[in-house]
């Protein structure tokens, strides 16, 4: 495995998502997502996947994740983008 590091991945409630805050470890990726201001707003839900590089795929594993997708992790992004499109968050913001 070539791994990098981490990065973070943030998923939108209609299961769009961008990657973002790379860092050697999870901790660190963690921490710099408590300081992404705004960003929040559009992509509220956050998880760390393995930094493999410039491409991330849609098979590659949640290794962390936080509330309320927290029961994600180690679900694939495409699984985790799905289930996540399929949940009615009206009402939650």
């Amino acid at each position: 495995m070539n791994t990098k590091g981490y990065k973070a991945i943030l998923f939108a409630p209609d299961g769009e998502w961008v990657t973002d805050f790379r860092a050697e470890t999870k901790d660190e990726v963690i921490e710099k997502l408590s300081n992404r201001g705004s960003y929040w707003f559009f992509y509220p839900f956050e998880a760390v996947i393995l930094d493999k590089g410039g491409l991330t795929t849609a098979q590659q594993r949640l290794v962390d994740s936080a509330m309320p997708i927290e029961s994600l992790k180690g679900k694939s992004i495409k699984a985790a983008s799905r289930l996540i499109s399929e949940i009615n968050w009206e009402g939650y913001f």
